[in-house]
């Protein structure tokens, strides 16, 4: 396991008039709220961010109530750390950053915004990583309490920071915090969380973490800042490297259940626990959610809510409600017979290739998908991604950094057009589509090339969508962070 570093600290008391440096503000409001959290505990609160745009007057202007703030936009240099107590780093900042490594090496204890809520908050955390369905998993287990009468928050990677409801904190709630490997690298938070999800742990992120064993024990920290339980797929190796000393393992997998675990009964998601004969939770066939891997997200849910107050009943109403998150896998449009596919969350080839294997798999269609993937390649493995698709493919229509060397790939194996953006790619792949055929926007790879993220890059799909296709779904209000 990962060493705890020195410079770790978890929790600082605060004393009046303390410099606490907040290093990047972040895009989904974890820094804002770390801002405003340690304003209100006395702290003088410095905050750098190498951007000084438009969007952050905004929000400096929004934090106009808080008089303890020193800003310092558009800057990163060495002078910022001077008398600085504390160092809250933003999880988009690397460990090769300037600036957070001079503030290693004076010995400023470093922390971010997991760290300071899970310090501080009074009731129970259920943490959530993995490589993908995080956001999916952690908003079925949010539904799931509440629909059993279980006081809980929902916050983290998802897009909320949790420091925002320390109003609202209660000792007899649940927390439930989605967490991705950007922040899991500099947790500090030794068995301060509860129970610990994990969906299945795949490759990402090699560009952030340097190797693919990184990546992994970036995630296997989590094992490390649990207490009581640890949920995992039975067959994830990562997962269970690292989960051997926390008293509880539960597991799930598309079986009859042992005990300890979920599984499939007559096709119902069931649940053994310390309780025989299983708890049958839900039909497949009820829930509204796409594929098999989504069944997975089900049973981590299910077991997790089950360990903190969930009921049988209530984690079933709410599995069997539970409609697509926008981004993931979600039906948007009808056109001319072609049914269109949301799955723009995806940056790395899996979560593509699962969502391609589902569509395929649907009755009562001809079982062809036409691929609009694209963007920026995290590691060049091309030959890789084609493998992947190839098999569940009747076209691809690539667009971005990778086009080219992907379409090079797949070769003569399937039809595929190379385009420099999305809004050339688009209009090819709804051309080569026939009634009963589907289409499926899910771009395998990095928005980096040409977005700031892969939200702003989803978001532009939906706005080319909707001029091609009136009436076609736009995405709700949600967001979420690293992947």
């Amino acid at each position: 396991m990962t060493a705890r570093s020195p410079n770790a600290s978890p929790s600082v008391p605060p004393h009046p008039g303390a410099v606490a440096l907040v290093h990047g503000l972040g895009r989904f409001g974890g820094g804002r709220e770390a801002v405003r959290y340690l304003a209100r505990a006395g702290w003088t609160v410095r905050i750098a961010d190498k951007s000084a745009g438009d969007d952050l007057q905004a929000v400096r202007a929004a934090m106009s109530d808080l008089r303890t703030l020193d800003w310092q936009l558009g800057r990163e240099d060495e002078a910022l750390l001077a008398d600085v107590a504390l160092f809250v780093a933003n999880p988009g900042v690397p460990d090769g950053n300037p600036l957070l490594q001079s503030a290693r090496a004076r010995g400023v204890p470093i922390t971010q915004e997991a760290d300071l809520f899970l310090a501080d908050y009074p009731g129970r955390v259920v943490a959530v990583t993995g490589t993908n369905g995080k956001s999916t998993t952690s908003t079925l287990l949010h539904r799931a309490l509440q629909t059993s009468g279980v006081d809980a928050l929902l916050g983290g990677n998802i897009g909320h920071s949790l420091l925002a409801e320390v109003a609202h904190w209660r000792p007899d709630q649940v927390a439930v915090l989605e967490i991705s490997s950007f922040q899991l690298e500099r947790l500090h938070a030794d068995r301060r969380v509860h129970g610990a999800v994990f969906t299945r742990v795949l490759k990402d992120h090699v560009d952030r973490h340097g190797t693919l064993d990184a990546y992994h024990r970036a995630k296997g920290r989590l094992a490390a800042a649990a207490s009581a339980f640890v949920v995992h797929a039975a067959d994830d190796p990562v997962a269970s490297a690292y989960a051997s000393d926390v008293p509880l393992r539960l597991r799930y997998a598309a079986t009859t259940p042992a005990p300890h675990s979920a599984g499939l009964v007559d096709g119902f998601v069931a649940l053994r626990l310390a309780r025989d004969p299983a708890e049958r939770i839900v039909h497949q066939d009820a829930l509204r959610l796409l594929g098999a891997f989504q069944v997975e997200n089900v049973m981590a849910a299910s077991l997790a809510a089950r360990c903190v107050g969930g009921t049988p009943h209530g984690i079933g109403v709410a599995m069997a409600n539970a409609a697509p998150l926008p981004f993931r896998l979600q039906l948007v449009a009808t056109r001319d017979g072609v049914r269109i596919y949301d799955n723009g969350v995806s940056t790395e080839v899996e979560s593509t290739r699962s969502a391609l294997q589902t569509l395929t798999a649907l009755p009562t269609r001809t079982g062809r998908v036409h691929w609009l993937g694209g963007g920026k390649s995290k590691d060049g493995d091309y030959a890789t991604v084609a493998a992947a698709v190839v098999p569940h493919i009747a076209s691809a229509h690539l667009f971005g950094a990778a086009a080219a060397p992907l379409a090079a790939a797949i070769g003569e194996a399937r039809p595929a057009t190379v385009s420099t953006t999305l809004r050339e790619a688009l209009p090819k792949a709804l051309a080569a589509a026939a009634p009963g055929d589907a289409v499926l926007w899910s771009p395998a790879f990095a928005s980096f090339d040409q977005y700031p993220n892969f939200r702003a890059r989803a978001l532009e799909f939906h706005a080319l969508l909707a001029a091609a296709t009136p009436g076609s779904t736009p995405p709700a209000s949600s967001a979420s962070g690293a992947l």
